[in-house]
């Protein structure tokens, strides 16, 4: 006789709902830009007359690293992450239709109650 498998599927309680999922991604892909443009400044210029600080580098790559930890802990659902999503997030507001609908997303009910099951 064989024993019955786990099913391998995922929990869908467990599952973060779509517009959590779309959230952390719009920090991720805003972080990894930031990245993305300082390795490139960095490359274009090294040799160059032009040339950013090690401040300017700090200051650039600190900010990356907010928004990629920030893209985390909405995916996590962790309660730091909704707070540090509020703070990321008002970047967004300076394009109206994607930031407007990413505030309106954050009153939702799914949204908060991602944050409360953890």
């Amino acid at each position: 006789m064989t024993e019955p498998v786990p099913s391998s599927a995922p929990d869908e309680s467990r599952r973060a709902p779509a517009i959590v999922i779309e959230q952390a991604c719009y920090h991720a892909v805003t972080g990894g830009t930031a990245l993305l443009g300082v390795g490139l400044l960095y490359f274009f210029t090294r040799h160059g007359s032009l040339v950013m600080s090690a401040r300017g580098y700090v200051i650039t790559l600190t900010l990356a690293l907010v928004y990629l930890t920030t893209g985390l802990l909405v995916w996590l659902g962790l309660r730091p992450g909704l707070y540090l999503n509020y703070a990321c997030s008002l970047i967004y507001l300076a394009r109206p239709g994607l930031g407007l609908r990413l505030w309106r997303n954050m009153r939702q009910p799914e949204f908060r109650e991602h944050f409360r099951r953890k």
